[in-house]
């Protein structure tokens, strides 16, 4: 068994032909490139090019060249707008304003933008935005929002709450430094933030999630035996439930239970494996979507040894063990495989995304080739938890964050870039 293990291993990272190490642990970024605008033409590369795009969806005259907007079916009607900070953000929308919430070194530090009406369908293709004259530097990792709380990670894994627009920041929880916390309001004003830290078993050092109601004491979330390499979590009904990995050389267990309160106090549903997955790399994540009336877990994963895509888990209520994946297969392997997905934190934006399902933007590879460059891709996941694909947004050489929301209008906002540069954009999708 330990020579099948290791050759599958093996293979696993073959197929990962652009892989590069997780530095995210020192807070760097894995790729320092600078993500290039979607209206601009990307540098003569000796990159397998793109296959020929269809016809654009707007009007305007189109540059071939370029790539992005062009291939997508869902109409550009803001930026790509390069954002006045250095690395990543949480998205929120309070009423008529985006809010794009960065890390400064445990505080939020919040950028609005206007939310207006998108123009009439086959506008004009939206104009550039003007280039920031300043930048400041988003400590990594985001922020995650609660509301109405921002939970923010200091320099030392110290964890802060604040309340959005408010000045009361208070340290609740400690964390391993760099690593990612997510959190979930609670209801009655109550709020959790999950937490990943180093706990010492028989075997040595395990990676352990926990997990903090309010400010109270900090309670292990994830179960002995199992480590916990990455954590989300999303409300749900009057509680909350969380999502953990166990990404290992071998197997990639996803774990999920249901977080609620009783007299003001946790109470952990039990643990259950809803799916075990081949090997994973240092960089494998987790990422929540919600959308068609239900909850999805997206996992990149290596699904045989010659096949390597997006795994889509349904996360029931309550979860269950053993739940089938649907696939979604790339044209080859990459490392670190960034997907971004829409939860609606609002009962409109439900309502919009229940229509036709969570939003889905991923880093691929173009194509089979190892040398083919990476496209940042929309897409949407239907109530059967299939993916399907609305285009190719930008170039997604260097991309390692991404965040999307989406507003009162059905339209989705994309958050994509790296440590070095952060691009924002509004579609509007037919």
């Amino acid at each position: 068994m330990r020579e099948i293990a290791f050759g599958v291993a093996l293979v696993a990272a073959a197929l990962s032909c652009t892989r590069s190490s997780d530095s995210r642990d020192a807070g760097t970024s894995n790729d320092a490139g600078v993500i290039p605008r979607a209206d601009r033409t990307p540098v003569a590369s000796k990159k397998e090019p793109l296959p020929a795009a269809p016809p654009p969806v707007d009007a305007a005259p189109v540059d071939t060249t370029i790539v992005a907007a062009v291939r997508s079916s869902c109409r550009l009607v803001y930026g790509p707008a390069e954002q006045p900070f250095r690395g990543t953000a949480a998205l929120f929308v309070r009423a008529r304003e985006l809010l794009l919430v960065t890390n400064d070194h445990g505080k939020p530090r919040i950028f609005p933008i206007p939310i207006v009406a998108p123009s009439a369908a086959r506008a004009p293709r939206a104009a550039a935005a003007a280039k920031p004259l300043s930048f400041v530097t988003a400590s990594w990792p985001p922020c995650e929002i609660a509301e109405p709380f921002a939970y923010c990670t200091g320099d030392d894994g110290t964890v802060y709450r604040t309340t959005i627009g408010e000045s009361d920041t208070k340290a609740v929880a400690k964390g391993r430094p760099g690593r990612r916390i997510a959190a979930a309001s609670l209801g009655n004003g109550h709020a959790a933030v999950a937490t990943l830290d180093t706990r010492r078993t028989a075997v040595g050092e395990v990676l352990t999630a926990f997990v903090t109601l309010d400010d109270r004491e900090t309670r292990q979330l994830s179960e002995d035996g199992a480590g916990a390499t990455a954590v989300r979590m999303l409300p749900r009904d009057h509680g909350a439930v969380a999502v953990y990995l166990d990404a290992r050389s071998a197997m990639t267990p996803v774990h999920a239970r249901t977080i609620a309160l009783d007299a003001a106090d946790l109470v952990l549903g039990s643990d259950r494996v809803l799916f075990v997955g081949g090997p994973s790399e240092r960089g494998t994540d987790v990422t929540l979507a919600r959308g068609a009336g239900s909850l999805y877990a997206l996992v990149p994963l290596a699904q045989s040894m010659h096949e390597f895509g997006m795994a889509t888990i349904e996360v029931h209520d309550p979860p269950i063990d053993d739940v089938p994946a649907v696939w979604s297969l790339y044209p080859n392997g990459l490392d670190p495989a960034p997907i971004g997905a829409t939860t609606h934190t609002t009962q409109l934006s439900a309502q919009l995304s229940d229509r036709g399902g969570a939003w889905v933007s991923r880093v691929r590879p173009s194509g089979t080739s190892a040398q083919s460059r990476r496209v940042l891709e929309l897409g949407r996941i239907n109530e059967s938890g299939a993916f399907t694909s609305m285009g190719v947004l930008a170039d997604g050489d260097g991309v390692t964050d991404i965040a999307m929301t989406t507003d009162a209008f059905g339209s989705v906002w994309i958050l994509y870039g790296n440590m070095s540069v952060a691009w924002l954009e509004r579609r509007v999708c037919f």
